[in-house]
C-alpha cells in the first residue's frame, strides 16, 4: 500500500491503549489522549462528509467498526456518516434489530466521495470506484491491501481477531467515553469475527470485549451469540447465488483471480446439502462472475465437536486442483476438514502461497497459465 501514514504498532498498542482503560472519564482528556486525538484528526479531513465503510458483501465486523468509528470521529468534530456497501446479511440484521440500532444507508460508488476504510484496505474488496475516491484513513486486520493515496494519512493494521478491537481500542487511547449502544455494536463486530472468543482471538480481543460487555449491559452475551449464529445460518428466501455471495470476497494473486464465500450451515448433513448446492451455484454463475477460480467454505455451527467443522467445494477443476494442492484432503467431490478453518487465517494464505510458489511449474497441473 503506497501511503504516507501515521503508523500505531501492535507493540505500542499494548504497551500503551491499556492506562486509558483506567481513568475515570473526565472532562479534560489526558495529555497521552491529547496526543491521540493529534493523530486522528492530523489528517485534513476539510469540510466534506467522511463515510466510513467496509468492504463488499458487508459482514457484523465491518457494519460494527463503521457504525462505531464514524461516532468517534464525530466526537473528535469530524463531520462522519456510517454507510455500508449493500443489503447487510441476516446475522447483521438480527443484532442491529435486537439493539434497536439502525442500519446505515447503502453507498455503492465511490467516485468524488471521501472516506474511511475499515475491515479491509484493497480495491477488490471495495465499492466501485474507490480509485476515484479520496481514502482519508484505514483499520484493518488483514493483511495490508492496494488502496493508494498521496497524502499523509492515519493507517492502522493489527494481527487482531476485530476490527471492532481496533476501534475500541481508539476510543480509550482518544478517553471518548462508550456508550451503551456503541459498547453494543462494537461486541457484535468482535463475537461474530472470533466466534465468541475461539477463533482468531488475541489478548487484546479479550480485554475489549470484557470492557464493552460490562458497559453493554448485556445479561447473557452467549445467548445472543447462539441467536447471530442462528440467523447467520438462517438463508430462507434467498437463492443458491445469493446465498453464495452474502459473504464473499475476491483475490487476485500471481495473475490469477478468484472468489471465495464463507457459508454456515449446522451439522454434517446439512454442510453437504450446501456444497452441492454451492458447487451447483458456482457451475452456474462462473462466466458471469467472470474470475479464474470459485471456492466455497460451510462452517459448522452445530456446537457438536464429534463432527467434521468445515467442507470445502470449488469451481473448476483447476480450483479443485489447487485446492487438493493445498490441503490434500479431498473426499470425493468435498474437501474435508475436523477442524474450523478460517478463510483469512487458513484457506486464503494456503491458496495465495501456492500461486505465488512458482506459477510456471505449476501450470501443467493446474492448467493456469504462468503470470505475465
Amino acid at each position: 500500500m503506497k501511503l504516507h501514514c501515521t503508523w500505531l504498532t501492535f507493540a505500542l498498542i499494548l504497551t500503551l491503549a491499556l492506562a486509558p482503560m483506567a481513568l475515570t472519564e473526565t472532562t479534560e482528556p489526558s495529555r497521552l489522549a491529547q496526543g491521540y486525538r493529534e493523530l486522528i484528526l492530523s489528517t485534513n479531513y476539510g469540510d466534506d462528509v467522511t463515510y466510513v465503510i467496509g468492504h463488499r458483501h458487508p459482514d457484523s465486523d465491518t457494519v460494527s467498526a463503521a457504525i462505531a468509528y464514524a461516532n468517534l470521529l464525530n466526537a473528535l468534530g469530524v463531520r462522519a456518516e456510517a454507510v455500508v456497501s449493500g443489503p447487510v446479511n441476516n446475522e447483521t440484521k438480527y443484532v442491529l434489530d435486537f439493539f434497536g440500532i439502525e442500519i446505515p444507508p447503502i453507498v455503492d460508488n465511490a467516485e468524488g466521495k471521501q472516506f474511511v476504510l475499515v475491515d479491509h484496505s484493497a480495491y477488490t474488496h471495495a465499492i466501485d470506484e474507490m480509485p476515484m475516491a479520496r481514502v482519508v484513513g484505514v483499520l484493518d486486520h488483514h493483511g495490508i491491501g492496494s488502496v493508494q493515496n498521496t497524502d499523509f494519512i492515519n493507517v492502522r493494521s493489527a494481527p487482531i481477531g476485530s476490527t471492532a478491537t481496533l476501534v475500541y481500542l481508539s476510543y480509550r487511547e482518544c478517553e471518548v467515553p462508550i456508550s451503551q449502544d456503541m459498547a453494543r455494536v462494537m461486541l457484535m463486530g468482535i463475537l461474530s469475527d472470533t466466534k465468541n472468543l475461539t477463533s482468531n482471538t488475541t489478548e487484546m480481543d479479550r480485554i475489549a470485549y470484557e470492557d464493552l460487555a460490562a458497559l453493554s449491559a448485556i445479561e447473557d452475551l452467549d445467548a445472543l451469540y447462539q441467536g447471530m449464529q442462528d440467523a447467520a445460518a438462517n438463508y430462507d428466501g434467498m437463492s443458491d447465488i445469493d446465498i453464495y455471495l452474502t459473504d464473499y470476497k475476491e483475490y487476485a494473486v500471481a495473475g490469477v483471480t478468484f472468489g471465495a464465500s464463507d457459508i454456515k450451515a449446522s451439522g454434517e448433513a446439512a454442510m453437504a446439502e450446501m456444497c452441492d448446492r454451492m458447487l451447483a451455484a458456482m457451475e452456474a454463475n462462473y462466466e458471469t462472475i467472470g474470475l479464474d477460480m470459485l471456492f466455497a467454505k460451510v462452517s459448522n455451527i452445530s456446537g457438536n465437536t464429534g463432527e467434521n467443522q468445515t467442507y470445502m467445494v470449488a469451481y473448476p477443476e483447476t480450483a479443485v486442483a489447487l485446492l487438493n494442492k493445498c490441503f490434500g484432503n479431498l473426499d470425493g467431490k468435498y474437501f474435508v476438514f475436523r477442524e474450523y478453518q478460517s478463510r483469512k487465517k487458513a484457506v486464503i494464505p494456503a491458496l495465495t502461497a501456492a500461486l505465488e510458489a512458482d506459477i510456471a511449474e505449476e501450470a501443467p497441473e493446474t492448467g493456469l497459465k504462468p503470470a505475465a
